[in-house]
């Protein structure tokens, strides 16, 4: 993947264990991501506004079509084997027109302007479990 070169997992040291951040492995992510999402739902409390993401069984459903995709796992580690997703981030890049530019001077009187091209980061979804806000 062009956006991480290297698959070393980035840790960090939390009370109770150790966070570590890596790239999504679906074989053996999918149960825990499908965990922190339906943690993460928010239902209706009286107030009539409700929050739920079908994810019809494919985590990776929201930026898979967008070609430099990205999907990150934040998982605490606790002693030797115990290990639990608490987050997840969804990204992916995008190329975007943001204007025009105008034509050269030199160039004839009817030459339409040409479009600007920026590629810009996409977060499409970033879930942290309830627990470890």
């Amino acid at each position: 993947m062009e956006m991480m070169e290297t698959t070393a997992a980035a840790a960090a040291a939390v009370e109770g264990g150790v966070v570590v951040i890596r790239e999504y492995e679906a074989e053996r992510d999918r149960m825990g991501v499908e965990a922190v999402e339906r943690r993460c739902e928010v239902g209706p409390s009286g107030g009539g506004m409700s929050l739920f993401t079908d994810l019809l069984g494919d985590p990776l459903c929201r930026v898979r079509h967008s070609p430099p995709f990205l999907m990150l796992v934040a998982e605490v580690i606790c002693g030797s084997e115990s290990r639990e997703i608490v987050g997840l981030v969804r990204g992916c890049i995008k190329t975007v027109a943001c204007g025009t530019r105008k034509p050269h001077r030199g160039s004839s009187t009817t030459t339409a302007p040409s479009p600007i091209y920026s590629k810009v980061a996409y977060l499409l979804g970033l879930r942290v479990s309830p627990a470890h806000r």
